[in-house]
């Protein structure tokens, strides 16, 4: 018997055998340091046993882990090595220790699976591969180097790791998951560099067949039956199995320009798109850009949107394009996010920026000041809130109908899954802010990890209830307005608190953004709440996917039924801000969800009409990677929506080409309070001949994960160029007025009562 075969023999029989108390109580304590990440400790506790036992494997390997994990890589490898040199091969399994060189790759991949840098790689992974090129687990180090190789230019790197990958896969025919496990590493090397072709493709269609294949065998998915659904459920676990090469597919497509060709697979999954888009972030000055969180409105009166993300002003150059005016404009402060809102009712609008230990507020001069902001944080009483943790949620609306804005911050969390409580403040009418958050009642909740806030009268009962999406598996709170400023938690009594794990521990999702609109036409507002679900938590059972809430309306008790599956909304696991636009005009709305993590890509769906909804992501060709918040404006003004995505790999725009159905833009005129008409009601309905239709939107100030499409209302037509009578009920009069206007303009209904 070979002599590491002895040692693990030995090794094996210790581990699993009743142990001597002292090796047990190592065993035990390196674990949970190892699982804690307790590294510097786990080091000293494994050189303390080494010195009393040079030859004690275990303590070598946990040793080798512990290294890997403050990034001493070079060190680790040397632990590796020190195992092989006395006879144990570090690939092998040490007992209920495992692999220590698959531990040491997982240790390392921790390091580096968000980052793409070629050096840093190429510095975690280098001596591990040279030291064990031909084991079971090379292929992960391979796949990072290959990458580096890749994005630094360095060809003969790239010819080697290339050739590795090609060899492994030719040893590996005849077995499916294998061959799948390779091509995928293959294919994010290519994809992660940024590097499209024919080869890229060619890895990434391979890769994702077998795995739909592998998934379809594992959930018995026989496919789509003749109405084109079959077994949702099973589907759903298809897609769940597959979320990774989907992801990879739809980014080789788009580095290669075919994403609506017909050498990208998925494009026979999706329908004939009614809008299709442009990217012209470089056109219109955007590109380099990295910018979260994007809020759109026209601060400078001049007909036109304008962009402000987290305090970086961005004026639009007559929609050609986008001049950052920051500096001219005075503004010095940053938030989280931004949103625009005429606090002092002026008539033009202010910039709030959500920020901890306070937000920041700044007051537009207006005409005479060439619409250039003042810090009047101070001076509105906003310094001496206590926001405890970075407000991640945040939204204008007017509580107690007064006519003056007041604002709620969904607070996140510090640190990580502990929660703070939110807050909600009241403008005193004179300038200044209040908390009010004890009064109002949402402190009667428990302090849950805030991500966004989404205000909306679902209810129609004349004033703005507040949706607020939490994360860590949290509940997601509902506050019913009573009209007064006195708020409610009713989540859970009307279902849209989320699913509650069905064990004894109560589990429910990771909500970033949620978003109010009536996708069926009926008069009420649904609601769109994205879930980021981990594959590894769905399998697990305890993590909420996306929902998509139907409302039932007055007859059923403004109660709401979860149809996210039925509806076609199908899984991806990073789904964070989401949006409802009319994109392709046709009197519907569409829905639009970014998706965070590098190489990810957003998603786009086309309402059918009544409600149902189908992919358009590839052939639309509005896709970004790595998105967070968004936002729908006709920054052009040619009467069809536009798109802006705010991501960390850098922002983009998508231009609408547009189609020959018709449409009004509404913008509204407070008379003397609320001058944006911020939680006013607004209906579209034909004025004259034999069309039906009943289109409603309301007037927000924020929503999703604090984002903002502006205060122009759009409203798709179709083929209707009738007539249209917009119907406006004003949130501090309760009185609804009506008015006539004309089809493909941008209508200004004025408040007279």
């Amino acid at each position: 018997m070979p002599a590491h075969w002895l040692a693990a023999h030995w090794l094996l029989t210790l581990l699993l055998a009743a142990p001597r108390q002292s090796d047990a109580d190592f065993f035990q304590r390196a674990s949970a340091l190892k699982e804690g990440s307790s590294f510097a400790e786990l080091e000293k506790l494994c050189a303390e046993r080494l010195a009393a036992d040079a030859e004690d494997l275990a303590a070598r390997a946990f040793l080798a882990v512990a290294l890997a994990g403050q990034m001493k890589f070079d060190e680790s490898v040397k632990e590796l090595q020190a195992l092989e040199q006395g006879g144990f091969h570090a690939q092998d399994s040490l007992g209920a220790f495992g692999s220590p060189l698959a531990e040491v790759v997982d240790a390392i991949y921790m390091h580096c699976w968000a980052n793409f840098d070629p050096a840093f790689n190429e510095k975690c992974w280098g001596a591990l591969f040279a030291a064990f090129p031909d084991s079971p687990y090379s292929s992960t180090p391979a796949s990072r180097l290959l990458m580096a190789a890749l994005k630094s230019g360095d060809a003969a790197a790239a010819e080697r790791f290339a050739g590795c990958f090609d060899q492994w896969l030719e040893r590996a025919k005849g077995s499916p998951a294998a061959e799948r496990a390779l091509l995928t590493l293959y294919c994010q090397a290519h994809v992660r560099a940024g590097s499209g072709g024919e080869k890229t493709l060619d890895l990434a269609r391979r890769a994702f067949a077998l795995a739909w294949d592998e998934a379809a065998r594992a959930q018995s998915y026989a496919g789509a039956d003749a109405s084109g659904a079959g077994d949702l459920e099973k589907r759903e676990r298809c897609d769940v199995d597959c979320d990774g090469a989907f992801n990879n597919l739809v980014l080789a497509c788009s580095l290669s320009g075919c994403l609506d060709a017909a050498e990208n697979p998925l494009t026979a999954r999706e329908a004939e798109p009614g809008a299709v888009f442009d990217d012209v972030t470089k056109e219109a000055g955007l590109e380099g850009m990295r910018h979260g969180r994007v809020a759109a409105a026209d601060y400078d009166e001049d007909g036109d949107p304008d962009l402000c993300c987290s305090g970086v002003l961005l004026r639009n150059e007559g929609g050609r394009s986008f001049l950052d005016v920051t500096e001219q404009a005075g503004i010095k402060a940053r938030g989280g996010s931004a949103l625009f809102g005429d606090y002092d009712n002026d008539g033009d609008l202010d910039l709030l920026l959500p920020a901890a230990p306070h937000p920041f507020l700044l007051q537009n001069g207006g005409k005479k000041e060439k619409y250039a902001f003042r810090d009047v944080t101070d001076q509105a009483g906003l310094a001496a809130l206590k926001v405890e943790a970075q407000p991640e949620g945040a939204a204008w609306l007017d509580l107690d109908g007064d006519g003056f804005l007041d604002f709620y911050l969904a607070v996140y969390e510090e640190p990580m899954a502990v929660g703070h409580p939110d807050l909600l403040v009241r403008n005193n009418r004179d300038g200044t802010f209040r908390d009010v958050s004890q009064d109002a009642g949402i402190l009667a909740v428990a302090a849950r990890c805030g991500r966004g806030v989404a205000a909306c009268d679902f209810d129609a009962d004349g004033d703005q209830d507040v949706y607020v999406s939490n994360y860590r598996l949290n509940p997601n709170f509902l506050f019913r307005n009573d009209g007064k400023g006195k708020f409610i938690d009713l989540a859970a009594e009307i279902g849209l608190q989320g699913e509650a794990d069905r064990r004894e521990h109560q589990y429910y999702g990771h909500t970033i953004g949620s978003v109010w609109g009536d996708i069926d036409n009926d008069g009420d507002f649904d609601l769109f709440c994205a879930n980021l679900a981990h594959p590894r938590f769905i399998v697990q059972g305890f993590s909420n996917l996306s929902m998509l809430y139907l409302n039932g309306g007055a007859a059923q008790g403004f109660a709401f039924s979860e149809e996210r599956r039925a509806r076609g909304i199908r899984f991806q696991e990073t789904h964070s801000d989401p949006a409802f636009a009319d994109l392709d005009n046709d009197g519907d709305l569409d829905l639009s969800v970014t998706c965070t993590y590098e190489g990810v890509p957003s998603c786009l769906y086309q309402n059918d009409g009544a409600g149902r909804f189908q992919p358009i992501t590839c052939r639309g060709r509005a896709i970004a990677f790595n998105g967070w918040g968004q936002a729908w404006f006709d920054y052009d003004d040619d009467g069809d929506l536009d798109l802006v995505i705010g991501s960390g790999s850098g922002m983009k725009l998508f231009r609408n080409r547009g189609n020959a159905n018709h449409w009004v833009k509404v913008n509204l005129v407070g008379r003397k309070r609320n001058r944006f008409g911020v939680g006013a009601r607004v209906v579209a309905e034909p004025a004259e001949g034999e069309a039906a239709f009943s289109l409603v939107r309301e007037q927000n100030g924020g929503r999703g994960t604090t984002s903002q499409d502006g205060y122009t209302l759009h409203f798709g037509l179709g083929d209707y160029r009738g007539k249209v009578r917009i119907s406006v009920t004003w949130p501090d009069t309760g009185k609804t007025e009506k008015k006539v206007f004309l089809v493909n303009r941008t209508a200004t209904f004025r408040q007279t009562g």
